[in-house]
Parts: C-alpha cells; sequence; structure tokens
C-alpha cells in the first residue's frame, strides 16, 4: 500500500480477513508497526505464517529502508513453498522527490502496488466519508434521526477538514494526518454521547470533536 495523508489502509486489510476467516482473535493476523526493534519480530511471523498460513500486514517501511532489502530477500526464501493462505502486507510513505528511493524496485515490480490518494475536493470528502457508515449505524442509536444528523454534519467537518490540504499552506500550515479513522471513532463517541443523554450534548460533542480528535492534530496556533 502507498500511503497518503487521510488514508489508512489497516482496516481494509481487517475487514477483508475477517471475511476470509483470518483475524487477530484467531491468531491469524499480525499487525507490526515498523519501527527500530521490530525487525526481529516481522521476520518471526513471516516465516511462521509462510508455514502455517496467516497474514502479516508490516506498516511504514519506508522508516527501514535499510531493513527492507533483507525482507526482500526473506520473502524470496519463504514464497518457495509458501502456505496457500500467507499473504504479507507492506505499506510505505512515496519518497519526497520522485528522484529518492526509500523501497527497492525489485520489491515494487514484485507486489501488487495499491494507491489510493485522498480527493482534495469537498464533494468527493464528503462522499467518501458518508460511504463509511451503513443504515445499521442509525438503528443502533436511541436517537436515530439526531444520529443522522449530526453524523452528516460530522462528515461536512471532516469533508472541509480534509479538504483544505489541497490549498497547501494556505489550507493548512503545517501537514495533519487526518484521516477515516478519526471519523469513524468520533462516529462512535457520537452514539454513546446520544444514548446517554436525553438531549444532544452540543457542547460536548463540540469541544471533543474540534479540540480533543480533530484539535489534537494541530500543532500550529494559526491553524487551531
Amino acid at each position: 500500500f502507498v500511503l497518503f495523508a487521510g488514508v489508512d489502509p489497516t482496516p481494509w486489510v481487517e475487514g477483508l480477513g475477517k471475511e476470509k476467516g483470518i483475524s487477530t482473535e484467531n491468531r491469524r493476523f499480525v499487525n507490526i508497526s515498523m519501527g527500530q526493534g521490530q525487525e526481529a519480530p516481522a521476520e518471526a511471523v513471516v516465516k511462521q505464517f509462510a508455514q502455517e498460513g496467516g497474514w502479516v500486514m508490516l506498516q511504514n517501511c519506508h522508516l527501514m529502508s535499510s531493513w527492507v532489502p533483507k525482507l526482500e530477500r526473506l520473502l524470496e526464501v519463504v514464497s518457495e513453498g509458501a502456505h496457500e493462505d500467507f499473504r504479507c502486507f507492506i505499506s510505505a510513505e512515496p519518497p519526497p522527490m520522485a528522484s529518492m528511493i526509500n523501497m527497492p524496485e525489485s520489491l515494487m515490480q514484485s507486489c501488487i502496488k495499491v494507491a489510493n490518494e485522498a480527493p482534495s475536493d469537498v464533494q468527493s470528502n464528503l462522499i467518501r466519508a458518508w460511504d463509511n457508515f451503513s443504515p445499521d449505524i442509525f438503528e443502533s442509536c436511541n436517537k436515530p434521526g439526531q444520529m443522522k444528523a449530526c453524523l452528516f454534519s460530522l462528515c461536512w467537518f471532516h469533508a472541509i477538514v480534509s479538504g483544505r490540504r489541497r490549498f497547501g499552506q494556505q489550507g493548512w500550515s503545517r501537514k495533519y494526518s487526518f484521516n477515516t479513522g478519526d471519523l469513524v471513532i468520533c462516529s462512535n463517541v457520537l452514539r454513546s454521547y446520544l444514548d446517554a443523554n436525553p438531549i444532544v450534548p452540543w457542547d460536548d460533542l463540540r469541544y471533543i470533536f474540534g479540540e480533543i480528535m480533530y484539535g489534537g492534530h494541530i500543532t500550529d496556533a494559526w491553524d487551531r
């Protein structure tokens, strides 16, 4: 997966895995965020699942550019006679400049590459945000009418926040990692608060969404 700001492929992989009967609950899915000291656990899981079958997701491999060639060689070795249910998902950000390389070209050529960059216009962002929710989420709430209206407003807010990136530093002074995870978590908070209160707690929701969930990303005073 080629990572872009505002896009998190983890829920897609987890959702697909559950459809195939592969999840963290049955210990057939392991998600590792790569960083210092994670090389050995990642190699061990790759070897184990290549023999027994399972999915491993190695995230942010662009941070481990010196180790990735070793991973490439390991995948070549275990692919010979690997279990039919073995899958290795790798996520990495594209290099800052086109002339730079942070992932081996041979590894990229041997992979199925998926790039899903978030749209820049408000309408596409709004449709994309709203598409994350099914009608069941309204029925599961004690106040389905208020839930639907508030969730649409939340999706509109998410679309505006995400859409500002298209204007560069005139939109946001710094780059912020607003993503679908923020929206989904806010929707869970919204449903909990609507269920727990007789009326819509506007002030509480506005503070949680604006100051904590989305505002927590903000580090620049002008952006805030």
